[in-house]
């Protein structure tokens, strides 16, 4: 059995690479982001990394993609449904959490967005809350970049110093 994990580790599927912008979409995108965590991202990535399975390039440019096809998601949600949104039983008690990232969104867009693309509980709530007070695209757009731009850079410093960690 050990040989078994053994070998797949180091020798992961190619297909493995698929799961990389699916897992950034799915922890970002409106409402799944809250039930899926950023850790099977991070094993993942570190396994294709570690194992030279891909480059570190293609990781980060799909994680990018990923990323921002489920920012975008949650925007559009916040744009379609409006204050509908948050009818939907699974928000209805998040009422400080919307209060909050309205407040900041308010201030400081690029900012709020920025640091809800880091923090997990938000990760997925700040773009639905954009879409819904009414962020015009292309500024969601510009803000929405440079929030993920600052995640896959964190996102290449782990990959790059995690597994020397461990490794040595």
């Amino acid at each position: 059995m050990l040989d078994t994990v053994t070998g797949w580790l180091s020798e992961p599927s190619p297909n493995l690479i698929y799961l990389v912008p699916a897992l950034a979409f799915l922890e970002s995108c409106a409402g799944i982001g809250l039930f899926v965590s950023g850790v099977f991202l991070l094993s993942t990535t570190t396994l294709l990394y570690t194992s030279d399975s891909a480059s570190l390039s293609v990781i980060l440019a799909l994680g990018f993609s990923g990323a921002l096809l489920g920012d975008h998601s949650g925007y559009m949600v916040g744009r379609l449904w409006g204050v509908r949104v948050w009818e939907t039983p699974w928000l209805r008690n998040r009422e400080q959490t919307r209060a909050r990232i309205q407040i900041k969104l308010g201030r400081s867009a690029p900012m709020t967005l920025c640091v809800g693309r880091l923090i997990p509980l938000l990760r997925s709530m700040t773009p639905i809350v954009a879409g819904v007070s009414g962020m015009p695209w292309r500024k969601f757009l510009a803000c929405d970049l440079l929030a993920c731009t600052i995640w896959v850079s964190g996102l290449y410093l782990i990959l790059t110093n995690l597994p020397q960690s461990f490794f040595k």
